[in-house]
């Protein structure tokens, strides 16, 4: 009887582990594309503040900004695609859980009321 009360309980705990799993990779695939921004953002800063320093001309050194910053709301863009991505796919995997949960519960509830009821 314990054995049957704790498989019971692992059966009806499974759909949080799932959704705790889910949790856990959509926050590493988060932090991930977080770290690899901020190593591109501070990598062509560098680069930027170089190229900028040996740079004679004004019109030069604003081109030169002009097209930093259109790289950067380029990767800036890629980065938020793919922090959306995750998201999306994470919400997905939840409603996915919730649903099954929901249609395993709604059952076992039923097959209880018709044990109840002699139906």
């Amino acid at each position: 009887m314990y054995e049957k009360v704790l498989e019971d309980m692992k059966a009806r705990m499974q759909p949080v582990l799932d959704l705790a799993e889910t949790n856990k990779k959509a926050m590493e695939t988060l932090a991930s594309v977080q770290k690899e921004s901020m190593t591109d953002v501070v990598n062509a800063s560098l680069e930027q503040f170089k190229a900028v320093a040996e740079c004679k001309e004004p019109q030069a050194a604003l081109d030169l900004q002009v097209k930093f910053y259109k790289d950067l709301e380029a990767k800036m863009t890629e980065s938020a695609e793919k922090s959306i991505a995750a998201i999306s796919e994470a919400k997905e995997a939840y409603v996915s859980a919730v649903e099954e949960a929901a249609k395993k519960a709604t059952a076992e509830f039923e097959t209880a009321v018709q044990q109840a009821t002699g139906k």
